[in-house]
């Protein structure tokens, strides 16, 4: 009899738990796992998982539900335990803040029933006492995306045993070699620029725009800033914050979400990765398979992929103009360009894509059955 997975996957899905959520639900489907992923009404979680839904030839499936997540919580949870008793599933893998409430309760009230297993992306500066009281009273394992992560999460109380360190892993197209960024740069213009790219929501703290933009006002304007994946609403934000710098509109190239993420990376010459917290960055690994020569912080996660020098370079986030600097020295050196983007380019095909998760997975989900 196949195993039965619940994933949860609430939201709009534009994080990147939500795409792991979804990838390693494809994944388990065809290592024979009955997956039943979670996803919110009209979301690109819902949209992308119904363009996966089947079977594999080892008997395993993939099935998309998709629920009024903004309904009051009591509601949808009546909901989400009627599928609950009828499909009695043996584990139940949460993603996001709501998934994971979701998994409490049904915790609570089906006790040892079920495996029940948080997907940590993020790290957490700490979560107060009672945050942890609670994971470790109803979660069984914890799964977290770095080392890094996995240390944020004993510091704040976790028990070490539920714990387990799975890398997250990127899906790359097989026709990777042949995507261009040719209409992208005809596109906005990008022609006789150096293009550093970033693909990140804008976070000013967390996700380190200060440090980018201190950092790129003092380069000339041959540079350009590719800022992919910042929403239409927040991006006179992002202007306005550039003026604090000083930084014209005009080198900031801003397209919003794309679904062509690839034709992007190839439009790039160098990748940034300035934040001050990571779990595992999805598009540090898919910068790396694009082939980019990558400059990130110096801070877990990033620093868990990064050795400086060899496939990449790390700089301090206590000082911007490193960044700079490192920026001006790839630049102008072609040769460690092509030497640190060959690396990481293999680095990641060796050992992060989402097969790789996947069957990491599936390891420890048959290590810890019932």
């Amino acid at each position: 009899m196949a195993i039965k997975i619940f994933q949860f996957s609430f939201g709009d899905g534009y994080a990147g738990s939500a795409k792991m959520a979804i990838l390693s639900s494809e994944l388990l489907m065809q290592n024979g796992y009955q997956v039943t992923l979670f996803a919110s009404k009209n979301s690109l979680t819902e949209k992308r998982g119904k363009e996966r839904e089947r079977g594999s030839e080892v008997g395993g499936s993939l099935s998309v539900v998709a629920l009024n997540s903004s309904q009051k919580f009591n509601l949808l949870f009546e909901d989400i335990t009627h599928l609950f008793e009828k499909e009695k599933p043996d584990y139940v893998i949460s993603y996001h803040s709501l998934d994971r409430k979701v998994g409490m309760q049904l915790k609570r009230k089906y006790k040892k029933q079920f495996i029940n297993i948080a997907y940590r992306q993020n790290m957490t500066k700490s979560a107060p006492v009672i945050g942890a009281v609670l994971y470790n009273l109803f979660f069984d394992y914890l799964i977290a995306c770095s080392g890094g992560v996995a240390k944020s999460l004993t510091a704040s109380g976790i028990i070490k045993r539920k714990v387990k360190t799975i890398y997250n892993g990127i899906e790359v197209p097989k026709n990777l070699n042949e995507i261009s960024g040719a209409d992208v740069k005809e596109k906005f213009n990008l022609s006789g620029k150096i293009v550093l790219g970033i693909s990140a929501w804008f976070h000013k703290e967390r996700k380190g725009f200060d440090i980018l933009f201190r950092a790129f006002s003092q380069l000339d304007k041959k540079y350009i800033l590719l800022l992919v994946g910042i929403p239409d609403q927040q991006q006179d934000e992002v202007v306005n914050y550039a003026k604090e710098f000083c930084i014209d509109a005009s080198r900031l190239v801003m397209p919003g979400y794309v679904d062509n993420i690839w034709e992007f990376y190839k439009a790039m010459d160098i990748f940034l990765l300035p934040s001050r917290s990571e779990g595992f960055s999805l598009a540090l690994l898919e910068a790396a398979a694009a082939g980019l020569p990558i400059i990130a912080s110096d801070i877990p996660g990033n620093n868990e992929f990064i050795v400086d020098g060899k496939n990449g370079l790390i700089f301090q986030i206590s000082k911007p103009l490193e960044l700079r600097d490192k920026i001006e020295m790839l630049a102008k050196n072609s040769l460690m360009k092509k030497s640190i983007s060959e690396k990481a380019h293999e680095d990641v095909y060796d050992e992060f894509l989402i097969n790789h998760y996947a069957d990491r997975l599936d390891e420890f989900l048959k290590e810890i059955k019932l």
